[in-house]
C-alpha cells in the first residue's frame, strides 16, 4: 500500500479483501469449475428445449445430457432396429 503505482494499490486492496478466499483455494485446491461447467450446460439445455411444459421433462433432459448413459445399451437386443 505503500506503492505510488496505482495498479499495484488497487492489487494489493483486491488481494485484502479476498484474503479468506485465497487462502481457502491455497490450502484445499477446491475450486467451483465443476458447478460452473454443470450451470453451463443447464443453460444450454434450456435454449435448445425453448421450453417445456413441465419441470420434470426439463429436469429428464439436464439428467440425459450430463449423465453418462447408453441408451442403445438399455434397449432389449429384441427391440433394437438398428
Amino acid at each position: 500500500m505503500l506503492s505510488r503505482l496505482e495498479p499495484l494499490r488497487k492489487f494489493v486492496h483486491t488481494l485484502r479483501r479476498h484474503q479468506d478466499a485465497v487462502l481457502a483455494f491455497i490450502g484445499t485446491r477446491v475450486t467451483n469449475a465443476i458447478a460452473e461447467g454443470l450451470n453451463r450446460i443447464v443453460k444450454i439445455v434450456k435454449n435448445r428445449a425453448s421450453g417445456f411444459r413441465h419441470l420434470d421433462a426439463f429436469s429428464d433432459m439436464i439428467y440425459l445430457t450430463v449423465g453418462d448413459l447408453d441408451l442403445p445399451g438399455q434397449i432389449p437386443a429384441r427391440f433394437r432396429t438398428l
